[in-house]
This record gives C-alpha cells, sequence and structure tokens, in this order.
C-alpha cells in the first residue's frame, strides 16, 4: 500500500504533525501544523513557506514532524502564526502535545 506524500498543510495536520524549521545558525522553531494552516490554508506547501531568521536572514530548511513526545525536546515552545488586520503576527507558547 502506498503512502500519499505529505504536501499541504491539511494533510499534514490530518496527521498532527510538527513543522520544525532549521537555520543554518543553529536556531530552530517548532510550529504546529493546523495553526500554520489557519494561517496560510490548507492548500500551501508546508516545506515551500517563507521563514525568516532573526538572527542572520539566511535561507532555512523545514522538516514535517511525527508528534512523538518521547522524541519531542523537553519544554518545547511551539510558535504561532495569527492573523490580526490582515497581517501574520507570531506568538510563543508551551507545547502540550
Amino acid at each position: 500500500m502506498a503512502h500519499d506524500p505529505i504536501d499541504t498543510l491539511g494533510k499534514a495536520t490530518r496527521h498532527n504533525m510538527l513543522v520544525k524549521v532549521e537555520c543554518s545558525c543553529g536556531n530552530v522553531r517548532y510550529c504546529r501544523s493546523a495553526d500554520l494552516m489557519m494561517a496560510y490554508g490548507g492548500g500551501a506547501d508546508p516545506l515551500k513557506l517563507k521563514f525568516d531568521c532573526n538572527r542572520c536572514k539566511p535561507s532555512v530548511k523545514i522538516t514535517l514532524l511525527e508528534v512523538r513526545p518521547e522524541h519531542l525536546p523537553k519544554r518545547l515552545m511551539i510558535h504561532k502564526p495569527m492573523k490580526v488586520d490582515g497581517k501574520i503576527t507570531w506568538y510563543t507558547e508551551r507545547f502540550r502535545g
């Protein structure tokens, strides 16, 4: 049985995935696919979203992760986008699984 690739935020959300954004300087952010879907839409490709590093502004690497608490860092902080007046604003909150 072939598995479809997870190429949209909608599919990633159905699988309850996290999006890990890594910069070459070592800066790492985690986002819930469901939060990203609310801001960017369910048809957006999670691997093509635009993220900027606030430290050095290079290109970033994006990875989709299955939510497995034993493999995630302790006290993980999630970066959550919210649309406010048509503009995306980022908030942080503690990951609760």
